[in-house]
């Protein structure tokens, strides 16, 4: 993330345009946009020039082409999105609520049918003491044939899913969707807390497999996740639900594609227990992309020019991976070392990242965007159809230089596994 410091939410009554409804009686409809002197929104992000990757795991392989954005630009910047939030583009998420309640909350699994974790790992209620104890150690022996290297992702993946408090803030600040209650009944609201719901399991099983195993820090790792949620995560446009959206989308899908190349990892060094817990996490991740997926394949249908200049947006920005202030307060570069071991073992590369925009432009249909866009939303489309061949040019240049500077892994020692050295190709 470019910044540790989390996005300003403002509230009804502070700029923030919104309009009066059942579910939101401290609007006023005399609310207008906020002017440059009062956008709040990721202040921080601008104060100094920064370098922004195309991702974080091409940063890993050297590949570092960014972009500079600078002090001068930032009321453009912030216009470009801010636009985003008039009552016309919000009204759309009004008149796709009934959508939603018939297409995206049927995604969800009720508590009575979706897996948890006590499913998938020993339990000692069902098992009595001595069946749960040899199961244990059965458990530690195939945990045994986990490489650091990939245990090294694995924790990673799961320090990530444990900062879920931060997650589900994230649509919250989403105007025009929002629970602003905690307990509202609109669709959205509930989406939100079901999503939440549903991921919390993730988290919730694989820190008890790796308590399990035997063969982490976990008061290094608690510590991590301690640290992470009260670090936060900053979003570019974190008010716009346009924008958000289309984060969120990509999010699931990388976490998806992850957690399968996880489970395909780990069951081919004999680890059928954890490849099957990385599975079923997969497989909910996939269920929450395909619903983020829809919504913004709705927004295109809807508003199409609003859309594009939204993922236009995002991608100049690059889709930040929400655990990049994660820190063991012992390696300042811990996020980037645990990228570079996710590029090295294949769990989450930068081919990855140019496959899934090449999967959202598909999904969406961008390429065959014609009518209704501005001259914005073309150079926007533009600009976001022909990204995946940059990317793809600048993974070939990064690894024509690796080929010749012949750079050797470098041992890098993580707490989270008692300080044993994982060998990474730093850029």
């Amino acid at each position: 993330m470019a910044s540790s410091t989390p996005a300003v939410l403002a509230t009804p009554g502070h700029g923030v345009p919104c309009r009066p409804n059942n579910a939101n009686k401290n609007c006023s409809s005399s609310s207008k946009l906020p002017s440059p002197a009062t956008r709040i929104d990721s202040a921080a992000f601008f104060r100094r020039r920064i370098i922004i990757n195309w991702s974080s795991s091409t940063a890993s392989m050297g590949a570092m082409a960014g972009v500079v954005v600078r002090r001068d630009d930032k009321d453009e910047l912030e216009e470009e999105w801010v636009g985003h939030l008039a009552p016309e583009k919000l009204e759309v998420l009004d008149h796709l609520e009934p959508w939603a309640e018939a297409h995206v909350l049927p995604l969800l699994r009720p508590a009575e049918v979706a897996w948890q974790p006590s499913d998938l790992l020993p339990d000692p209620a069902a098992l009595g003491d001595d069946g749960f104890h040899a199961a244990c150690r059965e458990l530690r022996a195939r945990a045994a044939g986990v490489p650091d290297d990939h245990l090294v992702c694995l924790v990673g993946n799961m320090i990530t899913e444990e900062a879920l408090p931060t997650y589900q803030s994230v649509p919250n600040r989403f105007e025009g969707v929002r629970d602003l209650t905690g307990a509202d009944g609109t669709a959205w609201a509930r989406w939100i807390r079901g999503w939440s719901a549903e991921e919390n399991r993730h988290g919730d099983v694989l820190s008890r497999y790796m308590y399990l195993s035997g063969r982490v820090d976990m008061r290094q790792v608690d510590r991590t996740v301690h640290r992470l949620i009260a670090s936060g995560m900053a979003m570019n446009a974190a008010r716009s639900p346009y924008h958000g959206f289309i984060y969120v989308a990509f999010q699931e899908r990388a976490t998806a594609v992850s957690h399968g190349n996880t489970a395909r990892h780990v069951g081919a060094h004999g680890d059928d227990v954890l490849a099957r817990v990385c599975g079923a996490i997969m497989a909910d991740e996939k269920r929450h992309e395909a619903a983020y997926t829809r919504i913004v394949g709705k927004l295109f249908e809807a508003d199409p020019d609003a859309a594009v200049r939204a993922l236009g947006y995002m991608m100049r920005r690059r889709i930040t991976m929400p655990a990049a202030l994660m820190t063991d307060g012992r390696d300042d570069d811990l996020y980037a070392h645990y990228a570079a071991a996710a590029q090295q073992t294949g769990v989450y590369t930068a081919s990855d990242y140019r496959g899934i925009l090449e999967h959202m432009i598909r999904q969406w249909g961008v390429e065959e965007l014609a009518a209704g866009l501005s001259g914005e939303g073309r150079r926007a489309r533009d600009y976001v159809c022909g990204l995946p061949q940059k990317i793809r040019r600048m993974e070939e240049k990064a690894h024509d230089r690796a080929a010749q500077a012949r750079k050797k892994p470098t041992p890098i020692p993580f707490s989270w596994i008692f300080d044993r050295p994982v060998s990474v190709v730093l850029p």
